[in-house]
């Protein structure tokens, strides 16, 4: 991952910067205030976990995510050489306190959680911009959702699409906005009869073989499934085990709906987002049954840096009994935008976007492929039609004597 000047993040933090070494006493704190992890003593003296029940035995499977947090930080400290006077936040444990207030009171406005951390409204522009980037930061690290545009240009995406969280919206109102929910008629709750034949046809060996898709990695939970037609590319949200966490503390909850401020106070994202973005992964895109959508998994994971806890497939741990068969109201017009995608291919090639535009797509390639054929041929045979009258006008005028 690299900024918009190709510069790599984890490479910004100088060495004398608090944000340049997440260290396992930062791990911890981070997974206390995010989930409420209680560490055994072996944990906490930072020696091996033989405690079977000790959250601290999931801590190895969220190095991908501890990965890009450093990465985040390591922006952020970049951008203090910029204001270095003016800067808010010094270490992890003050990210950490942003957190916890945005945990206390999910419906908080940006401005009002502007206020209670740092104070009255600042004075000077730098210094409103970094209060932003380190709320910013928080809530990436709470909810892996990007609500400023500034983490846009730290990754050097430039999604001109990412919302910023407005000063005076509640953070559960934003993100609500942020994934609204939508009954498609192929996906959704009353998902049609061909629902298994529509979701059979879009794993990634038939997307990338017949629609000449291809995936990238997103680390913005709400661009999860995103499609764009022009290139050509699907961007996977791929924190699998990140997701499994929020699933753990949001189980057992009596079956009743948690609205996104109650999933935001435990440390969660709404279990039905969550348990979509993973079945959406590991049984439609890269079924973990077939053996060769595994391998496609597997080369993302080495190639594009995919959290390698995709492949691992978890049930009773954090599904209620009722969670077998997921339909899809967060992200059903997604999938069905990319099946769309695999029955009328956009043309991307010249020769594609011609015959597009003249009328009838892929039917008039198949005509203008004959048509140059047929030509080729053509002038082929002329060519050697004339090379045969020359052989014989040649022979005609200097016959071959005999004796």
């Amino acid at each position: 991952m690299t900024t918009a000047q190709g510069v790599p993040l984890q490479t910004l933090a100088s060495s004398t910067s608090p944000f340049a070494h997440l260290t396992d006493n930062n791990k911890q704190g981070l997974c206390s205030v995010l989930w409420g992890w209680t560490f055994c003593e072996n944990c906490k003296h930072f020696k091996l976990c033989t405690d079977s029940e000790c959250p601290g035995t999931r801590v190895h499977s969220l190095r991908q995510y501890f990965h890009h947090y450093k990465r985040l930080v390591s922006a952020y400290s970049h951008d203090l050489q910029y204001f270095e006077e003016d800067k808010s936040l010094n270490s992890h444990e003050e990210i950490l306190i942003i957190i916890e207030r945005i945990k206390e009171k999910p419906n908080i406005t940006r401005r009002k959680l502007a206020e209670a951390v740092f104070g009255t409204e600042p004075a000077g522009a730098a210094t409103k911009t970094d209060r932003e980037h380190a709320i910013g930061l928080a809530i990436k690290a709470l909810t892996m959702v990007n609500s400023t545009r500034w983490l846009e240009a730290a990754y050097g995406i430039g999604n001109q699409d990412s919302q910023n969280w407005p000063e005076d919206i509640p953070l559960s109102t934003f993100l609500e906005e942020l994934f609204p929910t939508a009954d498609h008629p192929g996906f959704g709750e009353k998902a049609s009869t061909s629902y298994w034949d529509m979701r059979s046809s879009i794993t990634c060996v038939k997307l990338m073989r017949r629609g000449r898709l291809s995936f990238q990695s997103t680390e913005n939970l709400s661009n999860h499934l995103k499609l764009n037609r022009k290139t050509g590319v699907v961007e996977i949200f791929h924190h699998t085990a990140f997701l499994k966490e929020s699933l753990r503390i949001t189980k057992n909850q009596g079956g009743k709906p948690l609205s996104f401020a109650d999933t935001i106070g435990r440390g969660a994202v709404p279990r039905q987002l969550a348990i979509e973005v993973l079945d959406s992964i590991q049984k439609i895109i890269f079924p973990l049954s077939d053996p060769s959508a595994v391998s496609v998994l597997r080369s993302l994971i080495t190639e594009q840096g995919f959290d390698s806890d995709c492949l691992r497939f978890e049930a009773s741990a954090i599904r209620e009994p009722h969670e077998i068969n997921t339909q899809y109201i967060y992200f059903g017009a997604r999938l069905a935008d990319i099946h769309d995608e695999l029955e009328h291919p956009t043309p991307r090639g010249f020769l594609s976007r011609w015959a597009k535009r003249k009328s009838t797509g892929h039917a008039n390639i198949a005509t203008i492929i004959g048509v140059i054929l047929a030509l080729f041929f053509g002038i082929a045979t002329l060519g050697l039609s004339v090379f045969q009258a020359w052989v014989g006008y040649q022979q005609w005028q200097h016959p071959i004597q005999t004796n």
